[in-house]
């Protein structure tokens, strides 16, 4: 199971229920493109909520479906999308 990916309700029940069916993974997948598409959505359903509070509810609305559009409508993922370039943006400025 993905590190990153056990904590979250669904995770868990996964943790409990699906994975002993189905026995150790062949190759573990790599927890920190998860986490990263994790915490945008996190970020987009904060910046929703303060928008929600702040008075004008359209706002916090029009947040919400900007992030969940996209990824309903065609699978465009902007977490799983904007990971390898945030690497690579990060990494440019280190030497091997």
């Amino acid at each position: 199971m993905v590190p990153g990916a056990r904590h979250p309700p669904c995770g868990l029940l996964f943790s409990a229920l699906v994975r002993p069916r189905l026995g150790p993974p062949a190759e573990p997948e790599d927890a920190r493109p998860p986490r990263f598409a994790q915490g945008v959505g996190l970020a987009f359903a904060v910046l929703g909520l303060a928008g929600h509070l702040a008075g004008p509810e359209r706002l916090g609305t029009a947040l919400a479906l900007l992030a969940a559009f996209p990824d309903t409508a065609s699978g465009f993922c902007a977490g799983c999308e904007t990971y390898p370039l945030a690497r690579r943006l990060t990494a440019s400025g280190r030497t091997a």
